[in-house]
């Protein structure tokens, strides 16, 4: 009999049940949203087999504590290790692929023979790769993942009758993985590595390995240790690894996500916990009005466990009700996260409301009553009849309820000022990172992602003039300002290569003492990108192949390798890159370092080089840069672009984006961070603002008669409006002041996000200070706006 009898007391005070839900399910379904993506991220386990077994490796040098692994070192770790049950190595990224409905710009792995046993997981149709197709020379062959065969292939089951040609190679397809795999995360299609002679070094650092472990991971890591120390003793000057890192599999996909996605949960909890601070002081309010009722409830014999047990009833109902619009909203909520945000969040295709999610609502449902029930049921339900009568003739309720209420607004304030001042903490300091110089010009740049087919372009000077005609029909183009290429552009996802390099008359030459970036590029990239020539000149169509290699170095780079001296002129040479029967490089001039990786990454001494000269630095793969005449016409260039590749190649699929999605993407997750948290911040804002109107309210309605009394005494309307804001900004002041010390320790959490501002900036913080007692006045002045308008007569009548 309880649960209805709770339920008609909440139909009996709509608006009351109304606002309470509302105002819980903002709370909870924040919470559920952000627990769903925790949970789709970091909580649920890798969909194999046994997945704590499966472990990333890295091996550690001098200059770096995770670097990729060299394929030499691979081969014996592979050989001398007995703790993995299967141990594979891969490299790729994104290439042309043709053969199926039509050409396609996917993501190509190449694969040891081992890859797809460390996962445990079979193929959907086929099979994996045979010995005979993972030795030097084999028959080129590819297993696809579930959704390119899907969609590239039709679905077709005959996989006998299917080839595709990637990279120079026509590969059949031999296998077709399950629906949800795909390692890693953007992989398409995967073909085996050794099919093809590698010859690098051991300071090459080219692969990823993972393993799936057949001991305790520490036994792992023991020997591990040992076949790292064998292999420095026995290729000393030769081999830069001196440990090699073993995380799981699942840490080293999710670390970079889960500082920011805890710090976002706890902050959504400071969300929830003002939304019950809310509900709390409404149900004070609640109980107050229903103070006779229980009085005289308590005097016919109810008693008191009876009253707490039904007024707690009431609070889980209300908690339940809020808990399941709550999943409704977050619901809603995970759609337009996974819709909009832009930061690339590991496993995101896990991310969605499934059981854990549904019962950490219902957990949310239960506990928080527990938050904002007990302390108005403790107060209501000990009421005694002869105070209440004694009380109900007086003009004013006694202090000690209302100094409640106010204690629960101070807390909305404090934990409401936390969150605000964090965000304006991260507006400051991602307006700082906007503010950074990259050394180019991104406004008004279209870029193109593309690869030439190996099958149709076998070699490089093929490649090269494809490049060069293409590069001469886009500057052609109306409304084209000028047009280039290079082998991996700034704030993009290919990564540039680089390496050591050594000057011509160096006595110790060493690929430890010196490193440089290499850019292969055509002569009009600078004028796209409108970096700026410091000295001598830039490349040009004249340094054509058989001549002096010219080589542009930019300002890093004389900086850090130069000195005073003059560069022009020096040459050198790059090691393992550049093979010995090739000439130098020779210095013909020096433009201004950019930033390359994001806003924030250091500037790193960067060498560009013709393409014409090293074409085979392409490999077939550049990116095009195109600048608009005019800026707000860049996103029109898009179909007379794309037409211009398809005239000189119909097979060559190309992928657009302009230089400022690039720049955007590359702090993508400081605008995640700031924009999530500034939500929160306002959505906190509003709830501290409604807790203010309605506890101010409720204390107008209460004091009616002592207000008639005072205006009747001769108080004019200034001084009702001074009385009654003056009360509640007691209340925020001591909500700001203990927000400030709690905000002062909180934001230490976010230091790691910040660029330019200190944690306790004092611009920020004031910022916040003045927008949530702007908003605490306004909130407080229309219920003391409505205290003006009593009539003392008419108060005292009723009274």
């Amino acid at each position: 009999m309880i649960f209805p009898h709770a339920f008609r007391m909440l139909l009996k005070r709509p608006a009351f049940t109304v606002v309470g839900v509302l105002t819980l399910a903002v709370g909870i379904g924040a919470n559920t949203a952000i627990f769903s993506v925790v949970n789709g991220v970091l909580l649920r386990p890798l969909p194999y087999p046994d997945p704590d077994r499966i472990v990333r490796l890295w091996e550690q040098t001098a200059s770096a504590p995770r670097v990729s692994v060299s394929y030499p070192n691979f081969r014996d770790w592979h050989e001398r290790s007995k703790s993995f049950r299967a141990l594979a190595a891969y490299e790729g990224g994104t290439t042309t692929v043709l053969g199926g409905t039509e050409p396609v710009f996917v993501d190509v792995y190449a694969v040891t023979k081992d890859f797809f046993d460390v996962f445990g997981v079979a193929p959907a149709l086929g099979r994996t790769f045979t010995a005979e197709e993972t030795v030097e020379g084999g028959v080129p062959s590819v297993v696809v993942s579930h959704r390119f065969w899907e969609r590239m292939l039709q679905g077709n089951r005959d996989l006998a009758s299917l080839h595709l040609q990637i990279e120079g190679l026509s590969a059949r397809v031999v296998g077709v993985m399950p629906p949800g795999f795909a390692h890693p995360a953007q992989a398409d299609v995967w073909f085996p590595k050794e099919i093809a002679p590698d010859d690098t070094t051991r300071t090459a650092h080219n692969l990823a390995v993972v393993g799936r472990l057949q001991v305790p991971r520490d036994r792992g890591a023991a020997e591990l240790a040992v076949v790292a120390a064998q292999l420095q003793a026995e290729h000393r000057g030769e081999n830069d690894a001196q440990s090699i890192p073993m995380v799981p599999l699942q840490d080293a996909l999710t670390g970079g996500s889960r500082n920011t996605l805890l710090l976002l949960l706890g902050a959504v909890g400071l969300v929830l916990l003002i939304a019950c601070a809310n509900v709390a002081s409404a149900m004070l309010a609640r109980g107050e009005e229903r103070r006779v009722e229980l009085a005289i409830r308590a005097a016919l014999g109810a008693g008191r466990a009876r009253l707490l047990r039904e007024l707690l009833t009431e609070g889980l109902l209300l908690g339940l009700f809020g808990a399941a619009a709550g999943l409704l909203l977050a619901g809603w909520l995970v759609r337009v996260f996974l819709a909009f945000t832009t930061v690339p969040l590991p496993r995101r295709e896990m991310i969605g409301v499934d059981g854990p999610v549904l019962a950490f609502t219902l957990a949310l449902g239960v506990l928080t009553p527990l938050l904002f029930g007990i302390l108005p049921a403790l107060q209501a339900s000990r009421p005694d009849l002869r105070d209440t009568i004694a009380e109900s003739g007086r003009a004013a309720l006694p202090a000690a309820r209302g100094r409640i209420r106010d204690a629960l607004v101070a807390v909305e304030v404090a934990v409401a000022l936390v969150l605000l001042a964090g965000s304006a903490l991260l507006i400051r300091s991602f307006s700082n990172v906007m503010s950074i110089d990259a050394g180019f010009d991104a406004h008004g740049i279209m870029t193109m992602d593309l690869a030439v087919p190996g099958t149709k372009y076998p070699d490089a000077d093929r490649s090269a003039a494809f490049y060069r005609q293409l590069i001469e029909r886009l500057g052609a183009l109306p409304g084209v300002e000028a047009a280039g290429a290079v082998n991996a552009l700034p704030f993009s996802e290919t990564i540039g290569t680089g390496g050591g390099f050594y000057f011509e008359g160096d006595v110790a030459p060493s690929h430890q003492k010196r490193y440089a970036g290499y850019r292969v590029v055509t002569p009009g990239y600078f004028e796209v990108m409108r970096i700026r020539l410091l000295r001598g000149r830039l490349l040009s169509d004249a340094d054509r192949p058989g001549g002096e290699v010219a080589v542009v170095v930019d300002q890093e780079f004389v900086r850090r390798y130069v000195g005073g001296g003059d560069p022009i002129g020096r040459r050198f040479r790059y090691f393992g890159m550049d093979s010995l029967n090739e000439p130098m490089m020779t210095i013909v001039g020096v433009v201004a370092s950019i930033r390359s990786a994001s806003l924030l990454s250091d500037v790193v001494p960067e060498a560009y080089v013709s393409y014409l000269q090293r074409p085979r630095r392409t490999q077939g793969a550049m990116a095009v840069a195109v600048r608009a005449a005019r800026r707000d016409r860049v996103e029109s260039l898009t179909p007379a672009l794309r037409a211009a590749v398809a005239s000189l190649d119909g097979d060559v699929p190309v992928r657009f984006s302009t230089m400022e999605e690039r720049l955007g993407q590359s702090v993508a997750d400081r605008r995640f961070m700031m924009a999530l948290l500034s939500a929160f911040a306002a959505v906190a804002l509003l709830l501290a603002a409604s807790g203010i109107y309605g506890v101010l309210a409720y204390s107008v309605a209460q004091r009616t008669a002592e207000i008639g009394i005072r205006m009747a005494l001769g108080a004019n309307p200034q001084n009702v409006v001074r009385l009654v804001l003056s009360a509640a900004m007691s209340s925020v002041g001591v909500g700001v002041a203990a927000g400030c010390l709690a905000a002062f320790a909180a934001v230490r959490a976010i230091r790691g996000f910040l660029f330019g501002v200190a944690p306790s900036d004092p611009v920020a913080f004031a910022a916040a200070v003045f927008l949530l007692i702007a908003v605490g006045l306004v909130a407080a002045y229309i219920p003391a706006r409505r205290a003006t308008r009593v009539d003392p007569l008419r108060a005292l009548r009723a009274r």
